[in-house]
């Protein structure tokens, strides 16, 4: 699955009609393609704005942070949730970076 299409399933999922399933689910795909991202040169060393998202990016990717069985149902929609965003944000400074054009 493309990191457009993992961020948007997980980003368009709703609290209220999602399974704890289609997040544990969706979740490594995220998880996986924020890591890829994040070992790209997206110019992080002269973009502070760049180098905050790589931050957050990392401190999501902290084990500590993830959901684990024990988490409620909604500490680990919102751990998706911004684990999709700022994926998407990577992935935007990515094409913009290689001339790809939207994502």
């Amino acid at each position: 699955m493309a990191i457009s299409e993992s961020t948007e399933t997980a980003l368009s999922m709703q609290m209220a009609t999602s399974t704890r399933k289609d997040m544990d689910t969706a979740l490594p795909k995220v998880v996986g393609h924020l890591n890829l991202l994040l070992g790209e040169d997206l110019g992080a060393d002269e973009d502070d704005d760049v180098r905050e998202l790589f931050r957050k990016g990392y401190q999501l990717l902290d084990l500590q942070n993830r959901p684990t069985a024990e988490t409620p149902s909604f500490g680990a929609f919102i751990y998706l949730r911004d684990a999709a965003d700022v994926t998407r944000r990577l992935l935007w400074i990515y094409t913009q970076r290689h001339g790809l054009g939207a994502p």
